[in-house]
């Protein structure tokens, strides 16, 4: 699991803990996510950096070597330089960084999953890549965020049709608002970094939702669990979009 140190991916990681799987967080800071869990039993944290290719071979080598085989794998890691800005206001260097975690970073561990599954024929395995609902259409100062997410969906749908006819499904998990680091980061980039305006944003993206709330990440944790299981063995290549009916607005 990439991403597991906070966020949707942190939310995650304790749901399939806590169902009794064996879980490996891969995360640039995997010690952040150490003090969720009550005990180390049961979880491994190894660190990447999804911009590295070297690093992320190293942590499937390690990954390989423990465990000899994955059921299944949620990409969620994210970058954060993709959002808070104008189109124009952003770097090459924000823009390589963020197609290099989000979309590139996410391939090269999809390639190591893959190949740590094809073998283990005993099991149904899933991959879970997790887009965005800004990858569904355009967003307001976060275009290299939306660009990347939508590059998502196509990469989940193009593995799902290769491995149709194996045992590994292949989906993507669609969030809309929900209470994360990466949110506040967009939210105090619309408020021009004054957090005393934070709850005027906030109240703005609630009034957008239908449902006129910000999300739990742990209700995108139990779709992934849904997702992983054998009642949804007939599902491949598909975007569960989970956003409190906020994407009916503009689909």
């Amino acid at each position: 699991m990439t991403g597991g140190s906070s966020g949707i991916g942190l939310a995650a990681a304790k749901a399939f803990h806590t169902a009794g799987a064996q879980v490996i967080i891969l995360a640039r800071t995997p010690e952040k996510a150490t003090a969720a869990f009550p005990g180390t039993e049961g979880i491994t944290f190894l660190a990447v950096d999804l911009n590295d290719p070297a690093s992320i071979s190293r942590a499937f080598e390690q990954v390989a070597e423990s465990f000899k085989t994955i059921d299944v794998a949620i990409n969620s890691a994210a970058a954060d330089t993709g959002v808070g800005k104008p189109v124009q206001e952003f770097t090459e260097e924000e823009y390589d960084y963020t197609f290099g975690v989000n979309l590139k970073g996410l391939w090269l561990c999809m390639k190591h999953q893959i190949r740590l599954m094809l073998p283990n024929t005993s099991s149904r395995c899933s991959i879970l890549n997790v887009s965005s609902v800004n990858g569904l259409g355009g967003v307001e100062y976060g275009a290299l965020y939306a660009a990347s997410k939508a590059g998502v969906l196509a990469l989940t749908k193009s593995a799902a049709l290769e491995l149709a006819t194996s045992h590994i499904r292949v989906n993507a998990v669609v969030p809309g608002a929900f209470d994360t680091p990466l949110l506040k980061k967009a939210m105090l980039g619309q408020c021009g970094g004054d957090e005393s305006r934070l709850q005027e944003v906030r109240a703005k993206y609630e009034q957008f939702i239908p449902e006129n709330r910000i999300g739990d990440p742990a209700e995108v944790a139990s779709l992934m669990l849904w997702l992983a299981s054998g009642e949804a063995d007939y599902i491949i290549g598909q975007s569960f979009v989970i956003d409190g009916g906020m994407s009916t607005r503009f689909r």
